[in-house]
């Protein structure tokens, strides 16, 4: 799921101030404990072959080691979102398998925690989070700061930086470090249709989109509700929105705002009439898998992780994906814009069993790892071997995503914490709420309140 994180600053903040307190109170006698150290084991120039016998033995012998100050028992926990827990936990058994040894066990821990609180949990508490754990790529920056994530290991690091793509391993490094294993490259959102409603062509728009469905008795589901999604339409407008050293700049209260604030009031004139705007208490996925398999729904603003329940709910061969449509504002259409971005893995920099943890991670992160995930998740590789797969590169959702990146936001340097918690969810809900029938003074005023929010 998208990384929605609205605690991670304060997070960081209290992290921050603990750490100082701590150092203040400090006794000239006392002894603190030591502050965990990357790995730095092996090679950092060989290809590390996870189906060599003497690149096996290598990592075997390490996680030996560290087995024989433990009492010859590796325990790793794993965080990963409800979604996929199954899947990863199958995974961990794999990892389990290929790296067994008689000289110690493996216990890995699969514990249910989505991409979007991973960050902000770890940050809290970071002696008691998940060894290895998924986040979006935009919390890199808190966990960096924190000092919760550990740099990956120069044994994998290279592996890591030769295997995936350019764009996925800028957002894994800080200071030509890199500090995350990444994982799927399809963190933000497009378009999702049924091919027996839409042709190619209706889903140009949003307009013909939701009369189409109208006529059809259905609907275009779009969460205006949500934070996430509803910036788009400011991003369309053309809204500066972004997150620079710990401030936040967002011009909503401007023209450019009311514009996006009002088209979203053009389509919610729609609400119940062939557009969507709300999943009510049961959220975006529940909602969707629903909406398509009871035939509610035509098409849907949502991400690759419910690609497989829609084709289960309407057919593989009628499930269709494009960037998203554009909306009508300013009296023209203007496209739809979005955020866009990565989920990767992070081994805590706290983990008694660092080695084995880097390479649960590496492992997770693998061309084999990824290309079952896509096959069973639907979710795209960062590997660029796996990319190029027929069956990837030919996947509407792959092609969607490609298109939408012309108009897609780099989360971590748009938003920051303060952005989720300053209200402006509340504006699209409020549109979907009233069917569009609030005034442009009213729109203003909610605009300029969410802003001043930001700016405290």
């Amino acid at each position: 799921m998208a990384s929605k994180s609205k605690r991670i600053v304060a997070l960081v903040l209290t992290a921050m101030m603990a750490t100082t307190a701590l150092a203040g109170c400090s006794g000239g006698g006392d002894e603190e404990e030591p502050i965990p150290t990357p790995v730095a084991s092996g090679s950092t120039s060989e290809k590390v072959d996870l189906s060599n016998e003497e690149t096996l033995k290598f990592i075997k012998d390490q996680m030996a080691q560290e087995a024989s100050k433990a009492g010859g028992t590796i325990e790793l926990k794993m965080w990963c979102s409800s979604d996929d827990r199954d899947f990863e936990k199958g995974l961990a058994e794999d990892f389990k398998t290929k790296f067994s040894d008689s000289r110690y066990t493996i216990n890995i821990k699969t514990i249910t925690k989505g991409e979007a609180d991973a960050g902000g949990a770890v940050i809290e508490a970071p002696k008691k989070a998940a060894d290895v754990f998924s986040f979006a790529d935009d919390q890199l920056s808190s966990l960096l700061k924190a000092g919760a994530i550990a740099e990956v290991a120069p044994y994998y690091a290279n592996n890591v930086k030769a295997e995936n793509g350019d764009d996925a391993i800028t957002v894994s490094s800080s200071n030509n470090k890199l500090y995350a294993f990444p994982k799927t490259s399809d963190n933000g959102y497009f378009l999702y249709y049924d091919k027996r409603i839409f042709s190619d062509a209706d889903v140009a728009d949003m307009d013909t989109m939701v009369k189409k469905a109208a006529e059809k008795g259905k609907s275009v589901y779009f969460n205006m509700g949500n934070a996430w999604y509803e910036t788009g339409f400011f991003f369309a407008a053309g809204c500066t929105i972004k997150y620079e050293n710990g401030t936040q700049t967002a011009t909503l209260g401007t023209p450019e705002g009311l514009n996006a604030a009002k088209a979203m009031c053009h389509i919610a004139e729609s609400e119940g009439k062939g557009f969507s705007g709300s999943p009510g208490q049961i959220g975006d996925n529940a909602y969707v898998a629903q909406g398509f398999d009871e035939g509610s729904l035509a098409a849907a603003v949502i991400g690759t992780w419910m690609g497989p329940a829609i084709k289960k709910a309407i057919g593989a061969e009628n499930v269709g994906a494009a960037k998203l449509p554009t909306v009508l504002m300013d009296g023209k259409q203007v496209q739809l814009h979005s955020f866009g971005g990565y989920k990767l893995l992070g081994v805590n920099v706290f983990s008694e069993f660092s080695f084995s943890a880097q390479t649960l991670a590496y492992f997770l992160g693998s061309e084999a790892s990824q290309v079952k995930r896509y096959e069973t998740r639907g979710l795209i590789p960062t590997n660029s071997v796996a990319a190029q797969k027929d069956t990837i590169k030919t996947d509407p959702a792959f092609k969607a995503i490609e298109d939408q990146k012309a108009f897609a936001h780099p989360q971590g340097s748009s938003v920051g914490g303060v952005y989720w918690s300053s209200g402006v969810a509340s504006i699209g809900g409020d549109i979907v709420t009233a069917k569009g029938a609030i005034s442009d003074t009213d729109l203003q005023n909610k605009l300029k309140a969410v802003q001043d929010n930001m700016h405290v």
